[in-house]
């Protein structure tokens, strides 16, 4: 009939929901949203299953063959893959090659917080791949500005475009304690992110007897945590640390609004998904000065920025931080930030008209 539109039709390529991470997020974030309404059809096919290298290679085989079918029988308009770095990007490149051929519009997806960094230690070979990926992807989305100019700067003839990650704005909005103010640490437990750094800052803090009411929580689980847990009963801060594993949904939320600071001290970021959340709920936020998180946290005003690898820095920010009248205002700021620059309806709207754009209307 004239007038009604046409549906775009989108594959969308990336992890395995039981990977966990901030990629997974996005895309869980991305395939819970009512496309339909936007008069597009979304199929996923998972590329990455966290497993031993055979399991991976084989599971990326199957994927493969899988997309390829899709590619004729589905016949994507567009097909959107989400990417990090090493084994991820020569899985991405592969799937660009065949939407060449098949003349479909891609978009890559960047998450890899490491990605600059691996691109400097590659071989020529590989960055030549690199590049042609940047340069003939019809979109690359970043999650921010300091991004855009690493990409741009590998490759000028990338069309690279600012999507930052974004979360649903809660109802609730924690609040100040007087009696415990608990610090909160949500990711993985990798060398990357700091989270060692951390711990060396509330010893620091034990030790100099300025530790006050903080303690903390480490939400997370990861290769590092038999280490980290050593360092704490080693320094006797057992009683002012907890870990509580990985957590999400309900007792997520829970334990957002049981604490007072995010802290976030990695070496590498992109836009972390777990500090967006902590804004959202107005809680102030420590983190490394890396990455896109200056775009969340800015620095005196809802939280405060450090140098990554510098527990002395976490340990003085932590001090200032706990004071009341600053943990407030700070608060205030936070989830005026999260509601004006990191809502899902900016977030969705940005990749609608990507995909609009891609698809000639």
């Amino acid at each position: 009939m004239a007038g009604v539109k046409r549906m775009i039709r989108v594959l969308m390529c990336g992890n395995h929901p039981s990977n966990k991470g901030g990629m997974t997020s996005v895309i869980s974030q991305l395939l819970s949203y009512d496309w339909k309404k936007k008069n597009v059809s979304m199929k996923y096919i998972s590329t990455f299953y966290p497993s031993n290298s055979l399991v991976k290679a084989g599971y990326f085989v199957l994927s493969y063959f899988r997309i390829l079918a899709a590619l004729m029988i589905y016949k994507p308009n567009i097909v959107h893959m989400h990417m990090s770095y090493k084994g991820s990007f020569y899985r991405k490149f592969m799937i660009h090659k065949i939407c060449k051929r098949f003349g479909i519009k891609d978009i890559i997806h960047l998450h890899g917080s490491e990605f600059e960094k691996w691109y400097n230690e590659t071989d020529k070979k590989t960055k030549e791949k690199i590049q042609r990926l940047l340069r003939e992807a019809d979109a690359f989305f970043v999650l921010g500005q300091k991004w855009k100019s690493i990409v741009e700067k590998i490759e000028p003839h990338v069309n690279a475009i600012v999507v930052p990650n974004a979360v649903p704005i809660p109802e609730e909005i924690i609040s100040w304690n007087k009696e415990r103010c608990q610090i909160l640490y949500m990711g993985v437990l990798i060398p990357r992110k700091g989270v060692k750094n951390l711990l060396e800052a509330m010893a620091i803090l034990k030790e100099s007897d300025q530790l006050g009411t903080l303690k903390a929580v480490i939400a997370g689980t990861g290769p590092e945590e038999a280490e980290l847990k050593e360092y704490c009963k080693k320094k006797n801060l057992e009683e002012i640390i907890r870990f509580y594993g990985w957590i999400s949904g309900n007792r997520k939320k829970e334990l957002i609004l049981e604490s007072q600071i995010g802290v976030l001290p990695s070496y590498n970021e992109g836009l972390p998904v777990s500090v967006l959340e902590e804004i959202s709920y107005g809680m102030p936020v420590v983190a490394s000065r890396v990455g896109d998180i200056e775009t969340a946290v800015k620095d005196g005003k809802n939280g405060c920025l450090v140098d990554p690898g510098v527990p002395e820095q976490i340990a003085e920010k932590l001090k200032l931080m706990r004071e009341k009248d600053v943990f407030l205002q700070m608060s205030e700021k936070s989830r005026e930030l999260a509601e004006e620059e990191f809502s899902e309806e900016k977030f969705f709207e940005k990749i609608m008209k990507c995909y609009m754009r891609l698809y000639g209307e």
